[in-house]
């Protein structure tokens, strides 16, 4: 059975988008089938971390050319598949969100799991994004106007009968100028199920165009994704040493010349 999985956030900048995409090549390294759909629709971020700025076919050509939701599905060199959204401004219109949230269902059975990358806000299209999701994963920095944007998320979840997995701090940097995991919680009233250490491999992977699991897999980040994918597996997580892939390897991969 499918799980369609949301990453939300009310505050832009936490690591929404990175997160989606980190989460989804790390439950492929557990071995799952994963898809992250791009449902920001607004101002998409997915085909670019990725290094795919334009592909013949988006989200946005499904829902407003009639093309099909398998037309515009995409796999990623290391195993993860992608649905992006147009980077274009003349594709900026009105959304029809009922066909948004009738494609996005034809999805159901073709894999593991629905990665959601919902609109940073409480806007029509962040609120959309969470009625698509079985669940909802919250993504928030261990700052207190972060986890306040946090609670509002959670209140949107809950006005829409949606439930919360859990809280994913990122841009942790462990110190005393941060709340602490149990200090979340407590304000939250919701599990911490997963952090992301703040460290520089993070915008190496992104001048590289490809998720810091696979570019740098011992990293601190990627091991807490990795973690994180496991936590949510029910799987425990075994640290091992993984050949980090330089910018040639990946460059050449990109090109499908390794």
């Amino acid at each position: 059975m499918t799980k369609f999985i949301v990453v939300a956030s009310s505050k832009g900048g936490v690591g929404k988008t990175t997160t989606a995409i980190n989460l989804g090549t790390a439950l492929t390294i557990f071995g799952r089938d994963v898809i992250v759909v791009d449902c920001n629709l607004s101002t998409p971020n997915v085909s670019l971390y990725l290094g795919a700025a334009s592909v013949p076919i988006t989200l946005h050509d499904v829902l407003n050319r009639g093309k099909k939701i398998t037309d515009a599905l995409y796999m990623h060199s290391h195993g993860l598949k992608i649905i992006p959204a147009s980077t274009s401004m003349k594709d900026r219109r009105e959304i029809d969100y009922e066909k948004l949230q009738r494609v996005i269902k034809e999805l159901s059975g073709t894999c593991d799991f629905v990665i959601i990358d919902s609109s940073a806000g409480l806007n029509d299209e962040a609120i959309n994004a969470i009625k698509m999701g079985d669940e909802i994963l919250v993504v928030s920095t261990p700052e207190l106007p972060a986890i306040s944007d946090a609670l509002r998320t959670m209140k949107l979840a809950k006005d829409h009968n949606k439930k919360v997995s859990g809280v994913i701090l990122t841009r942790a940097y462990d110190d005393e100028l941060e709340l602490s995991k149990k200090d979340v919680e407590a304000i939250l009233e919701t599990k911490v199920i997963g952090i992301i250490p703040e460290d520089e491999t993070m915008r190496e992977a992104v001048k590289m165009k490809n998720p810091v699991t696979h570019t740098h897999p011992n990293a601190p980040s990627s091991l807490g994704y990795k973690k994180l994918a496991a936590e949510l597996i029910g799987e425990k997580y075994v640290e091992s040493k993984e050949k980090e892939e330089s910018t040639a390897d990946s460059f050449l991969k990109r090109l499908g010349l390794k």
